[in-house]
Parts: structure tokens; sequence; C-alpha cells
């Protein structure tokens, strides 16, 4: 076997070994990269958050400040702008859509 002949084994051989596995490689690296542009663009289309989300993230959080404070678990207490008389429950529940995880 002359070195040509030897020299154009390994590198046919490199070649049907390698150019699968680097395609393999670089798909499982790129996919995470990928799908999260992909979330961000999509976030970004569907542009900011409506007054009426907002109105009810503020009352969620305003609810869960009131049950940690009522139980006792709050490091610093929370000044309260609205009433200080908040229901056990909130009356209209707010449902987002989002991933579980």
């Amino acid at each position: 076997m002359e070195l040509t002949e030897a020299v154009m084994i390994i590198m046919v051989t490199g070649m049907t070994i390698g150019v699968p596995l680097l395609g393999l490689t670089l798909r499982f690296a790129l996919k995470p990269v990928v799908e999260t542009w992909l979330r961000v663009r999509e976030v970004q289309a569907r542009g900011q958050v409506s007054a009426g989300e907002l109105e009810g993230l503020r009352a969620r959080v305003a609810h869960l400040e009131y049950m940690l404070e009522r139980h006792g678990m709050l490091e610093h207490p929370v000044a309260r702008v609205s009433s200080p008389e908040l229901p056990e429950r909130l009356s209209t529940p707010v449902r987002l859509d989002r991933e579980r995880v």
C-alpha cells in the first residue's frame, strides 16, 4: 500500500465518521441557543403587558404580601397604599399562559 492510498483511506474514513459526529455535536450544542432565541422573539412579538394583567399581578403581589405578613414571615413590613383590609382570597383569579416547569 502506498502512502497516498493510506492517506486517502484515513481521510475517507475520517470524513465518513467525522462529519456526522460533527453534525450531531453542533445540533446538540446549538439547539438550546436557537430555542432561547425563538422564545425571546416570541415574547417580543407579543408586546407589552396589558393594563389588566398588570393590575392583576399587583393584586396578587399585594395578597401574597398580606398573607406573609399575617403569618409573620416577612422580614420588613410592607407599607400599603391601598386599603389595609385584604380578603383571605382574591376575588378574581388571574390566569397567565405560562409553561409549567
